[in-house]
Formats: structure tokens, C-alpha cells, sequence
């Protein structure tokens, strides 16, 4: 298994009518989280889903198993993903075409951020949370280094309720994305405790376009960005 992350821009200001968007009353699931290839065969499938966002910057972070290619054409040919993508499009910062399997596709591969770490130590669905910073662009594999540096043994000591940790870079937005079992609290109480959160953002400093952005371990569990969607292929 696997992670990515997809980026929105979007117009500030609007925050709870795209949250309506994406609510459990609005939002028709898809058909299937198993997707398949151009002949039919299977080729993989959304293990779970979550959507974030804060202030201009929108996320959906997936976690999948098999062919990345097959995620945008599987999504794209879904009902309720059309329909939230035509009522999502008024708030974005630029327009797109989602409503065709073609336009899906080149604005997946479009908005598809790079992933510059991931780390696990389990591989199922859990709970995702994440936390963005806006950072200079070009620096994508200095960014990896920072996570690999203030993360890379992260899962070796003493199990906690953190089950997988990510980040992604696209332009001048970097995600750092963590799955989780149980509640959040915990979680943050484990990144700040272990000194990992404050490693990690020490890292960050040279290339954050604000370093006010780095919170410190008092303002972190504060800082995460809103979850708008939390989906699960384990869960009907």
C-alpha cells in the first residue's frame, strides 16, 4: 500500500459551502473502491480517503494498492465524484474539466503532488490527519531529506497509536500526512513528546516561504487542517 496526495486551490471565503459539498449528506460515495485497467482486469483499489483543507489550499490524501495510472480514470467515471467536482468548481481558484474521463484524468495527473517521504508500520485503513506548510519552491529533495532526517526511525522504537507518516510538495505547499488509529490527541502527544514534530519543523525552517508557519509543540495539535471527509473501503 501506498500513499498520494491531490491539490486544490481554492477562494477563501468559502470554507463551509465547500464542507457541505464533501458532507456525509451530500456526498455519493463511489460504486467501488476497486478500480480496473483499460482491458478490464483488476488493477487495485482506494483503501481509504481523507479531505483537508485550510485557507486557500485544499488536499485529498489517498492511500491505494496497485496501479497508480488507474486511480484518475476509476474516479473520473464515478457519479458523485462528477457532481461534487461541478458543485466544487464556482470556489476554485482555476477552472477545470472533471467531467469527462479524459479531463479527470489530466487533472489528476495535473494536481497529483510529489511525494517526497512515506514511512509505515502497518498497512490497512486508519484515521488520517494532516498539517500544511507553505515553503519556497525547488526544494523538493532537500524537503525529503528534512523527513527522512527527523522521521527515518520513527516506527522502530515502541508502537504507538502513529501508523504511517507522508509528505507531499507541489509548488509552494508541502502536506505532512500521518494515519493513525483512534484519536487524534494521542497522536500529537507522540510527534511532540518524542521530539519528532519539533525535529521535523527545526528541518523546515530554511525553506518555509513564513517561518511563523512552524508552530512549536504548544501550537501543533492546533495547526492540523480541517478534515472536510474521512472514507474508508472497510466501511460501508
Amino acid at each position: 500500500m501506498a500513499f498520494i496526495a491531490i491539490s486544490y486551490k481554492v477562494r477563501t471565503g468559502h470554507e463551509e459551502e465547500i464542507a457541505d459539498i464533501f458532507s456525509e449528506r451530500n456526498f455519493k460515495r463511489v460504486d467501488s473502491a476497486q478500480y480496473r485497467d483499460d482491458q478490464g482486469r483488476a488493477a487495485g483499489r482506494n483503501v481509504s480517503t481523507g479531505l483537508f483543507i485550510r485557507g486557500e489550499f485544499m488536499t485529498r490524501v489517498v492511500q491505494f494498492e496497485g496501479d497508480l495510472r488507474q486511480i484518475g480514470p476509476h474516479m473520473g467515471a464515478q457519479e458523485g465524484v462528477k457532481e461534487a467536482e461541478r458543485r466544487l468548481s464556482p470556489y476554485l481558484q482555476v477552472p477545470r474539466d472533471t467531467q469527462t474521463v479524459e479531463g479527470f484524468r489530466e487533472y489528476f495527473q495535473n494536481a497529483l503532488m510529489q511525494c517526497v517521504f512515506q514511512e509505515s508500520r502497518a498497512e490497512r485503513s486508519a484515521q488520517l490527519a494532516a498539517w500544511t506548510y507553505r515553503v519556497t519552491p525547488g526544494h523538493d529533495d532537500a524537503l525529503g531529506e528534512v523527513f527522512e532526517k527527523a522521521q527515518g526511525a520513527l516506527f522502530d522504537g515502541p508502537a504507538g497509536p502513529l501508523l504511517a507518516s507522508a509528505a507531499f510538495v507541489k509548488d509552494d505547499y508541502l502536506v505532512w500526512a500521518v494515519q493513525y488509529d483512534g484519536e487524534l490527541d494521542p497522536v500529537v502527544r507522540q510527534l511532540t513528546g518524542s521530539g519528532v514534530a519539533a525535529q521535523t519543523e527545526e528541518g523546515l525552517l530554511p525553506y518555509l516561504a513564513d517561518r511563523r508557519e512552524a508552530t512549536g509543540p504548544e501550537g501543533f495539535g492546533a495547526a492540523t487542517m480541517r478534515r472536510l471527509q474521512m472514507l474508508s473501503a472497510d466501511v460501508s
